[in-house]
């Protein structure tokens, strides 16, 4: 797993210009593109919670049995007629201090004669959590006010 963290190359660019722009593809290329370097990184505390019915993200991908109560067919799961009544999913990304401070006493023991460049992440950004061996994103936000 790593995280990706997207901010506009110019400082006055809202992610609303970005934001169109990201696909799949997208974050192919700019994987593609990434290569190890040693940074001092400064990221700001930050929650981000999301709650995604998957009733019609399933529906349109053609699982729509499961949450008719005349069609659902669970027998192998309960004697009883059941159904989907509702599917949900939550997700909480947590960025804290203690992330940070593990960062940054790695990159004090690593520090070479020239100190490795500070990046600060200090403006409006989009992070994206991927599954490194398949590519897949499994978690993507914004955080407007860093």
């Amino acid at each position: 797993m790593s995280m990706m963290m997207v901010m506009p190359s110019e400082e006055e660019t809202p992610l609303s210009r970005v934001l169109p722009h990201i696909s799949t593809a997208t974050v192919k290329s700019w994987s593609k593109l990434m290569h190890m370097k040693k940074i001092r990184l400064f990221i700001p505390r930050f929650t981000a919670d999301a709650e995604v019915d998957l009733e019609a993200p399933l529906s349109a991908l053609g699982i729509t049995d499961v949450f008719l109560q005349d069609k659902a067919d669970f027998r192998h799961l309960s004697a009883e007629a059941v159904h989907i009544s509702k599917a949900l999913q939550k997700a909480k990304v947590i960025v804290n201090e203690d992330g940070t401070k593990a960062a940054a006493a790695t990159t004090a023991i690593l520090m070479a004669r020239s100190s490795p460049p500070w990046v600060t992440v200090d403006r409006p950004f989009l992070f994206l959590i991927r599954h490194n061996p398949t590519g897949t994103i499994l978690f993507m936000g914004q955080i407007n006010k860093p």
